[in-house]
């Protein structure tokens, strides 16, 4: 019976007649300390635990300041809080920050029991950038030669002009030909004003200048050069800090403890922790948070460029032409023009032979394809947090 008497000071009449009546049925009753009843959990009144002589220490499971309460039981504990122990498997407890890196808090004197966590989630890795390129054309050809238009004018290059006459094409004509079934017979007549636009060896017109037009480069192939592989640096937008809080004390209800209560800005409710990405477990720890303190990225290309056809090539291309009348006579040179340009004449002179001497592909570019991005960058290395809903 003497066992029955260790009670709060004006509960003892109470507590003396609770036992005795327990001693009847269950003697073994009485052995339990008064605050493991189910009684209501004692909420506490002023601020947190002081540190004077005397103190309440609000988690070392004593009456330090000897009024009789303990822990989250004395009114000295208001920033402490009965809660539900850790399930098997999990550890804690934890005040949890979950927000943006740049307002990380630290860690609070009540939740600086040991080394805090701290990871990262919402990784920004956005795929590598793939870039082909191609080598310059090869194996290109000139087009038809007779396919180039000689003309002569009345006027200098880039001058306007009154009368241009075209020579006649040359079908199959090839490089070093001497060619020139037409002409134009200048014949040394002074270029003035009024003359008719005839080419014939009569009528003698004005001859200033002569062109031929451009001739394309057709056919060959570019070489795919290796991708380029490009891949920004991965960042988080999230960052996760967990402060676990020093060993639970006790003035709780029956399998209950007390332990510190957090505040803003961190998770409203306390949480409990465990490796891995897991489901939480039943009960008041619904609230999950993963967070991660490990990358693995493995971003690239596929090595999959190609190269269209070759396009905008030229073929650079040397026309020699001959101041002779009479037809396919190359024995004068008169003067050489390029394929796609204009050169002027001094003298009026007869244009009849013409000759390629040189034609040589240039130029020309291949329009890459390909470089697929493949891959991604994920968190590794997960820690699952569940915290106390407070909603």
């Amino acid at each position: 019976m003497s066992s029955c008497l260790v009670g709060r000071g004006a509960r003892l009449a109470a507590w003396v007649g609770l036992c005795a009546a327990g001693a009847l049925a269950s003697p073994a009753a009485c052995l339990y300390p008064d605050y493991t009843f189910d009684e209501p959990e004692p909420s506490g009144g002023g601020g947190s635990s002081s540190s004077g002589p005397g103190s309440e220490d609000c988690s070392n499971g004593a009456d330090d300041d000897g009024d009789g309460l303990v822990d989250c039981a004395d009114p000295g504990c208001g920033d402490f809080v009965c809660t539900t122990a850790v399930p098997e498997g999990w550890s804690g407890y934890f005040a949890l920050f979950d927000g943006a890196p740049a307002m990380d808090p630290g860690c609070p004197a009540a939740f600086a029991a040991g080394q805090p966590f701290v990871g990262n989630r919402g990784l920004s890795a956005p795929p590598a950038r793939c870039t082909c390129s191609c080598g310059p054309a090869q194996g290109q050809r000139c087009g038809e030669l007779g396919s180039i238009q000689i003309s002569v004018s009345d006027a200098p290059c880039g001058s306007p002009w009154v009368c241009a006459w075209d020579l006649d094409l040359i079908p199959g004509w090839t490089r070093d030909e001497c060619a020139g079934p037409d002409g134009v017979f200048g014949g040394g007549v002074a270029c003035e004003p009024g003359n008719e636009c005839l080419s014939t060896r009569e009528a003698h017109p004005c001859v200033a200048s002569v062109s031929a037009t451009p001739l394309e480069a057709t056919g060959g192939s570019c070489a795919p050069g290796p991708v380029q592989v490009e891949a920004s640096a991965p960042r988080w937008t999230g960052l996760g800090r967990a402060c676990p809080a020093a060993p639970p004390g006790q003035g709780c209800n029956l399998g209950r403890v007390c332990v510190p209560r957090p505040g803003a800005p961190f998770e409203g409710g306390l949480c409990i922790a465990k490796d891995g990405d897991n489901a939480c477990p039943p009960g008041a720890y619904t609230e999950k948070h993963v967070f991660f303190t490990e990358i693995e990225d493995d971003r690239g290309c596929e090595d999959d460029c190609a190269c269209g056809e070759p396009s905008n090539g030229a073929c650079r291309t040397t026309i020699a032409l001959y101041a002779d009348p009479e037809v396919n006579t190359c024995d004068t040179p008169l003067v050489e023009v390029l394929a796609g340009e204009c050169a002027n004449v001094e003298g009026n002179p007869t244009i009849v032979g013409r000759k390629v001497t040189s034609a040589t592909p240039t130029g020309g570019a291949c329009a890459p394809s390909g470089g697929t991005a493949t891959g991604a960058a994920r968190g590794a290395a997960p820690r699952t947090f569940c915290c106390q809903s407070q909603g």
